[in-house]
């Protein structure tokens, strides 16, 4: 069959010491026992996987079954514009590493898939779309989403400003999951509303004229406005390229600098969101419109949206990519949740104004009154 053996034989079978090298360019340096792998032997196989130690009966003692990821907590909390650090498992049934060499590892990301509407456009399209959703632990179906670990580029505002206009957009993702943090900083959001107010006031004249309605008053509401050239630049811009995969060493691998990198466009989950979402705008109508301020906000969450990945649950999914397969077996994946959140909001320290002295006032009217007594 093409191999080539230099070893001990008993019986016509491999025993004993001996060195086999295969028709596929695998070597094996080590014991064998009726022909097969067996006791301590050094085996390089032609995927790249390198395993050193004790065997049994053609396989390792101790063979990697699973992978698992190594986390804190879950889900696991990501922020928006953050790295984030990974670090996955080779394990066997008893939960142990396994310290085998050269296993190649891919991690991927994926998004919650949303079957869309027969007779959108969307339907339609998704016909003659290859990436096919993949099922998931958590009760749902993914479809992929770009991973990067190429560092985002930070053209336009200053990393401070971004982070301040991150910290105060809302997204109908994060509405629900910040309720109760949302309800006790009522009295700064609306604070907030009112700033914004006066500056939506400052700007009503311009607006009406672009518009040509004017939104101060009820109505129907307006869908938001998004500059012709928006979508051009954005499908002009090319996507990050994935994170690499990564070799295990001694039954582990590490990914550093990891992102979610922004949506592609036309992205089937977020344009089957918007489609939903549409659909209950126009089965509102005749209601009050939104108000101006919301109305900017919504929209400058859009353009952050551009250059960062959307808040909300996503799935990172790590998959045993060794070709060939080593001694014919595939692990089994592993799958985590992650929740990418707004970046933290950084606490600015107050200027302390001049306290109120009652003793001090107290004495200075004192003064005054004995000098108009005198």
């Amino acid at each position: 069959n093409g191999d080539r053996y230099e070893g001990y034989w008993v019986a016509d079978k491999r025993h004993g010491p001996g060195v086999l090298h295969c028709a596929d360019g695998s070597i094996f340096d080590g014991n064998f026992d009726n022909d097969e792998f067996h006791g301590h032997g050094l085996y390089r196989h032609i995927s790249g996987v390198i395993y050193d130690g004790m065997w049994l009966k053609g396989f390792p003692a101790k063979m990697a079954s699973k992978l698992h990821i190594v986390v804190e907590n879950t889900p696991m909390v990501i922020r928006q514009g953050t790295p984030f650090t990974i670090t996955v498992q080779c394990l066997n049934d008893e939960n142990e590493v396994v310290g085998d060499e050269g296993r190649e590892i891919q991690i991927t990301a994926g998004f919650k898939y949303y079957q869309p509407s027969k007779g959108s456009a969307l339907f339609d399209m998704i016909e003659d779309v290859e990436d096919k959703p993949i099922d998931t632990p958590f009760g749902y179906q993914v479809v992929h989403y770009p991973l990067t670990n190429q560092e985002q580029e930070n053209d336009g505002p200053s990393e401070e400003d971004e982070e301040q206009e991150l910290s105060q957009s809302q997204t109908q993702l994060d509405l629900k999951e910040d309720e109760d943090e949302n309800q006790n900083n009522k009295e700064e959001e609306t604070k907030e509303g009112e700033d914004g107010e006066k500056l939506a006031e400052n700007e009503k004249q311009d607006d009406e004229k672009e518009d040509g309605v004017d939104n101060s008053g009820g109505g129907v509401e307006e869908p938001d406005e998004i500059p012709n050239n928006t979508t051009t630049e954005t499908e002009s811009v090319p996507l990050p390229p994935p994170v690499p995969n990564c070799r295990s060493e001694e039954g582990v691998c590490v990914w550093n600098e990891v992102y979610l990198a922004p949506a592609p466009p036309m992205y089937r989950p977020f344009v089957a969101m918007e489609e939903a979402e549409n659909d209950k705008k126009s089965s509102s109508r005749g209601k009050p419109a939104i108000n101006k301020v919301d109305k900017m906000r919504r929209q400058k969450e859009k353009a952050l949206e551009e250059k960062y990945a959307k808040t909300g649950e996503y799935v990172l999914m790590v998959h045993d990519v060794t070709n060939p397969p080593f001694l014919g077996r595939t692990i089994e994946p592993a799958f985590l949740l992650l929740k990418l959140k707004r970046p933290e909001a950084k606490k600015r320290a107050k200027k302390e104004g001049k306290k109120w002295d009652t003793s001090q006032h107290i004495r200075r009217s004192m003064v005054a009154t004995e000098g108009l007594e005198d």
